[in-house]
């Protein structure tokens, strides 16, 4: 239910609102996206993109949330096999246990920015929906360049994106981001799109590379392929998202080969994001991978702790919750994982100031965290050096000491990386135990690694079996 103000109504006193107070637009949409980056922790990232990208919340009353989904294949899929899951990340945010509903609301076939207009088309929405086009994922209006924190982390990506979105087909082209999963290659993907929405003189299409597979399945089955090449080429922005998924697909990635070509003979747009860089996409064809390197290619890496920090002062700020620096840092320091992580931790922390009526203290800021971490399994770093030690065949003196070779310093970076991310230890008390370093060798051990994984699957798959074997 809304107001004409656009604010959603409900009176859920045990969510810790007052019975006259309202949920905003703001923080609705902050709510639904910490209940996904919590469902993107268990789920596979195609089974997310399928079933869980444009759940948004319908309403919310006293005991009960009711969730919107696309379709009935998309309801009765989530109420089948995931109601319980849903409950429990619900209950995880908000604590009071609330009564889950699903609903279907039927979508045109084409919910995307792309306005098609047939006196300047010659595509119809008729030959739309007949290829049968699901609705790719939302474009998300909240993302924008204003709110984006730049750091060293990806200071280059962020100004090229901005060239891109004031001079599409000009500036960089194809602009290909990279990076690790959270750290805001889609946030830059939508700003992108909503600022040359804003100037209302291009078409933009925004999708991830799964909805193209899948639409080009559904073409194939139709019959309808001379549809699907008109309605992609007639883009002035394509952005497609995840285009690592092109892997195990041979005929999707010919026929995007061929859509690449024809947007880029014609002077239009073409983002691509990735968590891997172009030579690093197993099966990714030679010639794809040189076009990729046309334009731009920059990647995007694990903020410091700083640029943490900031975010974490931003995201607070948009909530209406006054945060110290101090507070910002602790909460960035503590907070694992990567920056949806972060993001759910503020929506979680304005609940419980809300549900309390305290005052957004460091000591509160604190408690709260720990309950946070306390969702997950914590190690010792005793049992992570124990674990790196035998995997690397160093003996955890070796690890302590001084000793800078190769065969030390990977290992015991790792070592840092793993403790940073697995145990309740403060940058400064992890330092002291490897040898008395302090708090900026750890943040240097920590970034180099996630960089190297970035670009090492083999390093990468090592540290994730680590990982796997430490959380057993």
């Amino acid at each position: 239910m809304y107001n004409d103000n656009g604010t959603q109504q409900f009176n859920p006193s045990s969510y810790g609102f007052k019975t006259t107070q309202v949920l905003t637009c703001t923080e609705s949409d902050y709510l639904i996206e910490s209940i996904r980056a919590e469902i993107r922790k268990t789920v596979p990232p195609e089974q997310f993109d399928q079933w869980f990208s444009r759940m948004e919340i319908s309403s919310i009353t006293d005991n009960s949330i009711t969730f919107a989904v696309p379709g009935d294949s998309i309801k009765n899929r989530i109420c089948g096999d995931y109601l319980e899951f849903i409950s429990n990340i619900v209950y995880k945010l908000l604590h009071p246990s609330f009564e889950i509903d699903i609903i279907s609301v039927e979508k045109p076939a084409i919910t995307t920015q792309m306005q098609l207009h047939p006196k300047d088309n010659d595509i119809s929405h008729a030959n739309a929906s007949s290829m049968n086009i699901v609705s790719p994922s939302s474009i998300n209006k909240r993302y924008a360049f204003e709110n984006f924190v730049v750091g060293a982390c990806n200071r280059m990506a962020h100004a090229a994106a901005v060239s891109v979105a004031g001079s599409p087909g000009y500036a960089y082209n194809p602009l290909f981001i990279h990076g690790a999963s959270g750290l805001g290659k889609t946030h830059l993907m939508h700003a992108i799109n909503n600022f040359i929405i804003q100037q209302g003189r291009l078409k933009t299409f925004y999708l991830s590379c799964e909805h193209f597979v899948n639409h080009y399945i559904s073409a194939i089955q139709s019959n309808n392929m001379e549809a699907f090449r008109k309605f992609y080429r007639n883009v002035d922005v394509l952005l497609m998202d995840d285009i690592q998924f092109f892997e195990n697909s041979c005929g999707s990635r010919e026929e995007f080969f061929h859509t690449f070509n024809a947007l880029y003979n014609d002077g239009k747009q073409i983002v691509i994001t990735s968590d891997y860089p172009p030579e690093s996409i197993a099966y990714m064809e030679d010639r794809l991978v040189s076009r990729f390197k046309w334009g731009l290619v920059c990647g995007i890496s694990a903020p410091s702790l700083e640029t943490r920090a900031a975010i974490v002062e931003k995201r607070a700020a948009a909530w209406n919750i006054k945060v110290s620096h101090e507070s910002a840092v602790y909460l960035a320091e503590n907070i694992p994982g990567n920056i949806r992580e972060l993001e759910g931790a503020i929506a979680r922390l304005s609940n419980e100031a809300k549900a309390t009526n305290n005052a957004v203290s460091f000591d509160f800021i604190r408690k709260v965290s720990r309950e946070i971490s306390g969702s997950k399994k914590t190690v010792s770093i005793e049992a992570v050096l124990g674990a790196i030690s035998k995997k690397f065949n160093v003996s955890v003196s070796e690890l302590l000491s001084k000793r800078r070779t190769r065969t030390v310093a990977l290992p015991r970076q790792i070592a840092m990386h793993l403790s940073r991310k697995l145990t309740n230890m403060s940058l400064s008390e992890i330092g002291g135990y490897l040898g008395g370093r302090d708090h900026s060798t750890v943040i240097h051990g920590d970034e180099t690694i996630i960089k190297k994984a970035g670009n090492d699957k083999n390093l990468s798959f090592i540290i994730q079996k680590l990982e796997g074997e430490l959380l057993k």
